[in-house]
């Protein structure tokens, strides 16, 4: 049982042994000796009563707003997972222009696709932005592997390997085309 004061930031199990059930990151918005108030990360208001206060566990700073690289998460667990990628997608609110799809783990780059053209995230000056950029420099993007994967091949001088992954329509198909704009412009070689 965590003893929460108004403020903080917890998980809310509210599991009913669901396949897709998950904790919840939350915000305790008060608490008395009878029942906690929480406000989820989705919006929605709950209130835990005493008996069932074991639902309620701390959460670790990381977890709060997100980070860059999963691997900096202080709840490394698909709960804590799941929570970064909405923390960071979502940003608390709909601007298309601050909604943030790509986040580390490590090396790997994971991407959530918006379904629709994110303004600026693509421009010739994003692709100049990145160039001769270590990974983890710079925000995380398609942008970024591409040129680790440029970088190595040419100091190397070995093939380099990009896998991209993902369900039907995760974007992968654009994934490509990205990656492959990038090594176009970056090679000097634009069609």
């Amino acid at each position: 049982m965590v003893l929460a004061n108004a403020g903080d930031h917890v998980w809310y199990d509210n599991t009913t042994g669901g396949e897709f059930d998950l904790m919840v990151g939350a915000t305790v918005k008060a608490a008395d000796a009878g029942q906690t108030q929480l406000v989820l990360a989705t919006g929605e208001e709950v209130w835990v009563p005493q008996d069932e206060n074991s639902k309620i566990k701390t959460m670790h700073p990381s977890s709060i707003t997100g980070c860059d690289d999963m691997i900096g998460l202080g709840d490394l667990h698909e709960d804590g997972i799941l929570h970064n990628l909405f923390m960071r997608y979502s940003i608390e609110n709909d601007d298309r222009q601050t909604m943030i799809i790509y986040t580390y783990t490590g090396s790997i780059l994971v991407a959530v696709n918006p379904y629709c053209l994110v303004p600026g995230l693509y421009t010739p000056e994003t692709i100049e932005s990145y160039k001769q950029h270590k990974l983890g420099e710079m925000p995380p993007h398609v942008f970024a592997i591409s040129d680790n994967a440029y970088y190595y091949m040419r100091r190397d001088k070995a093939n380099q390997c990009c896998v991209i992954s993902g369900e039907s329509g995760a974007g992968k198909t654009e994934t490509t085309k990205l990656l492959l704009q990038f090594l176009a412009a970056v090679s000097g070689q634009h069609s």
